[in-house]
């Protein structure tokens, strides 16, 4: 099986699961990871942003990896996965991490056209998965397994020589909705480092998810 397959295949079964389920959430984490170690994610305007190219990319990279996770729903089959990702990576993603750390557009980059694709061509479709007030998103649910963290491991495992750094930390900061850049600055350690050890982390800790997902299942 060859690679657009294998994420095809993750896709469409994360997509046949409910919201709020480990089967989901399995296929999902899956997903992402493959397409991390892929390394075939485009990278738009390479050669620009002097010496912040890295940090824009880790920052857009997390984003886009939460959004296919948050609206698997909107992947069509009958695109590659690879096609629709590096799609929202150039059109949305890297353009908003971008304007994190620079407040004026390289050369080449049309900011003004940039705003009308993503907000009315992107954001405008509502999503497909209707949410239910009555249940927690899934989300939610794992924010709140992570504030648990009952062994402490999430407290535990960290950066090294940065304590602070701890995956329950990034994780609840990230997902709070601050920026890469925001955690960076705050914890003195560089977006692209937070940013692998967070995603290395998502996937060490899919199966702990899961347990807990399906411990705590309606």
């Amino acid at each position: 099986m060859d690679l657009d397959q294998q994420l095809k295949q993750l896709a469409i079964e994360a997509q046949q699961h409910p919201p709020q389920t480990p089967e989901r959430q399995c296929a999902l984490a899956r997903l992402v990871d493959t397409i991390y170690r892929s390394k075939k994610l485009v990278r738009p305007y390479s050669g620009q942003f002097y010496g912040l190219y890295e940090d824009i990319y880790a920052e857009a990279q997390q984003q886009l990896f939460l959004y296919l996770c948050e609206d698997i729903s909107r992947y069509n089959p009958e695109l590659e996965v690879l096609q629709w990702a590096n799609f929202l990576m150039r059109k949305r993603f890297f353009i908003e991490a971008s304007r994190d750390f620079m407040p004026v557009a390289p050369k080449g980059m049309d900011r003004s056209q940039v705003k009308r694709i993503t907000l009315d061509a992107l954001d405008k479709q509502e999503s497909l998965e209707l949410r239910s007030q009555s249940n927690p998103s899934l989300s939610e649910e794992v924010l709140q397994c992570i504030r648990d963290d009952r062994d402490g491991l999430f407290k535990e495992t960290h950066i090294r020589n940065k304590p602070a750094a701890n995956f329950q930390h990034l994780a609840l900061r990230f997902l709070g909705g601050y920026s890469w850049k925001e955690i960076s600055d705050e914890l003195g350690v560089k977006v692209v480092t937070l940013s692998s050890f967070y995603l290395r982390c998502l996937t060490k800790f899919a199966p702990k998810f899961k347990e807990y997902l399906t411990t705590h299942a309606n």
